[in-house]
Parts: C-alpha cells; structure tokens; sequence
C-alpha cells in the first residue's frame, strides 16, 4: 500500500477519535440488484451498501450513494468520474479496469433459468453456446459465459426483464443471480410463479466494491475500504450484516 494512502487512513482515524467532521466519499451502488443492491423509492439499500458503509465508517468516513444502473456505473468508475462501485465480479474479462480491494465483500451465483417443463439439469456454461439467452446488461456471469462469443444474448435493462423474457418463451434460457431471482419471483409470484426453475449454473462469482484507476485519491479511499472491512470482519459487525440478510 503507498505510504500516502496509509498516512491518510491513519489521519482519518486520528480525526474520527477527536470528534472532526469526517470526509465523505461517493460510491456507486447499483440500483436493481436487490437484496444485495438496489434502489427501494429513494434510497439505496441492500446488504451490500450496508457492507460498505459499515466499512467506511470503521476508516473514518462516510460514505455516500449514487444509486445507478450497473453498467452505468462500472462506466463512471472507469472513466474517473466515480471512486468507485458496486458490485462487481472478478473476472479474466475486467481483471485491469479498476483497483481491487483484498478481499471480496460476498459471492453469489449466477444461475441458468429454463421453462418449468425442462428435463434440463447441471448445465454449464458449455451448453448454452448456440442458444439464445436472456442475460443483463453489463453483468458478469464468469469468465467462461462472458467470452463465449457463441452464446446468442439477448441483453436487457434489468434481471426482471431477462425473467420475463423467458416466461414469455421469447428466449430458451435466462441468467439470474440467486438470491435477486429469489426477490424476484417471490414479489411477483401472480406473473412468474411455476413459469420456470434453475437447470445449471454459469459461475460462482466473488463480489467487489471497485474502484477506480483514473479518480482523484481512489487510493486512499481503496486502503481506507480495506482497512475498513478487514476492521468489520473482526469486530463482528460484517458477521451481523450478512445474518441480517440471510
């Protein structure tokens, strides 16, 4: 870590401590990927906000939300107009877009959809080559479904309309992460109810909050998040927010 970014933490600590003003740093967080992210009226919530405001605070910093769409807001990182975002998964693909803290905030799994009357079971990435697929826009699914050039995708906004899509029959397979389909399905029950179920898996993915390597200070705010996760994991806290959200 430079010696910049650790003199930095440490002040904001120093500075938390004495009862200063803290600085406050602007995140992205995903707007529809709930219940780990996503905008509910006007206010980010989810696991994952929870995640890193908790780590912030324990570096000495607030934090603030900008709820966006996901591809939205990989773009501001990667252009420097945002410190940082969530959530992202490492992939060969987005290895050396952004800085990466140590250690990923949670994993979750990107699931194969097919029609409730598929014999289908213990699909892989493989087998979707050739097939039209319902998939998000700027979500990774892993490395080996993000550069299959085969698959034929059809790309929309949000993860509801990929399940639509396939509850419409207008495409054979969807791709959705677990516990977000899980939302899905269960507050839409009239509309997708017994229309389809889970025949394989894409990946399992580690989840990051990045960030970014053209922003001003993006150091400063990465060793402040790790400083302030590897904090959380310690005291308890980080244990107290995933069982909140189980």
């Amino acid at each position: 870590m430079p010696i910049r970014s650790i003199v930095t933490v440490v002040c904001m600590l120093w500075l938390r401590q004495a009862g200063a003003a803290l600085p406050t740093v602007e995140i992205g967080a995903e707007d529809d990927w709930y219940p780990y992210s996503g905008q509910i009226a006007t206010e980010s919530k989810g696991m994952a906000e929870d995640i890193v405001r908790a780590s912030f605070a324990a570096a000495g910093f607030n934090v603030h939300f900008v709820s966006l769409p996901y591809a939205r807001c990989v773009h501001m990182v990667l252009t420097g107009e945002l410190a940082g975002c969530f959530d992202t998964s490492r992939t060969r693909e987005n290895e050396r877009d952004f800085l990466w803290p140590d250690q990923p905030m949670f994993y979750s799994r990107a699931y194969i959809y097919a029609p409730s009357d598929s014999t289908e079971h213990d699909l892989g990435p493989r087998a979707l080559e050739g097939k039209h697929v319902a998939v998000t826009n700027g979500y990774e699914y892993g490395s080996d479904f993000d550069g299959d050039p085969l698959v034929q995708r059809e790309v929309t906004n949000q993860s509801i309309y990929s399940l639509r899509m396939l509850a419409l029959g207008r495409v054979q397979y969807a791709l959705a992460f677990e516990k977000v389909a899980d939302y899905l399905i269960r507050t839409h029950k009239s509309e997708f109810d017994g229309k389809f179920k889970v025949v394989g898996m894409t990946a399992q993915t580690n989840i990051y909050c990045v960030f970014s390597r053209s922003f001003k200070d993006s150091r400063v705010y990465l060793a402040a998040f790790n400083h302030g996760f590897a904090t959380i994991q310690a005291n308890g806290t980080y244990q107290d927010i995933v069982a909140a959200w189980r």
